[in-house]
């Protein structure tokens, strides 16, 4: 039979433990630690004894911006609006450029192999406002230029279109 060591009011990195609140999968104890950020978390106690929870994730999260911003080809293209996800606003990148495996020509518009039709397809703000199959090319094409006029070509003209848009 084993002890339980308690490491209550211990401080591991930027945790705090305030309690045990279990017993993990493994069998070890579960422990309540307040981070320094302000957020709980759980952490289990041979994590926390050895190093491996030292915070509730903003420790990584921390470190890996400034790993992104100390490196020299990502700081040149930070802010940058073709390679942003958001290009004009709320039009996500897979709207506005081809992939590689495009073998139509056209972007938005594919092939399925299922249904043995033409699929136009249009993302934006994070959802499909077109997914409809064609069984002409043609079709496919001409509704996704119909998308695309609509919600692409007119936020570069009207300065007031997303506002319009919203309401």
């Amino acid at each position: 039979m084993t002890t339980l060591i308690d490491i209550t009011g211990q401080k591991f990195g930027r945790l705090t433990v305030i309690r045990r609140c279990g017993t993990a999968k493994n069998g070890n104890a579960l422990w309540l630690c307040q981070c320094r950020c302000g957020n709980q978390t759980k952490a289990d106690s041979y994590a926390l004894r050895h190093g491996r929870a030292r915070s509730c994730g903003c420790l990584t999260r921390e470190s890996r911006s400034q790993l992104i911003r100390r490196n020299p080809k990502t700081a040149a293209s930070m802010g940058r609006l073709s390679n942003l996800k958001i290009h004009d606003h709320h039009t996500d990148l897979p709207s506005k450029i081809m992939s590689k495996r495009n073998k139509s020509g056209v972007i938005g518009v594919s092939w399925d192999s299922n249904t043995q039709k033409w699929v136009a397809t249009f993302f934006y703000k994070g959802r499909y406002l077109l997914h409809k199959p064609f069984q002409h090319f043609e079709d496919a094409v001409l509704a996704r230029q119909a998308m695309e006029s609509r919600y692409l070509v007119d936020c570069k003209f009207n300065p007031n279109f997303w506002t319009n848009l919203s309401a």
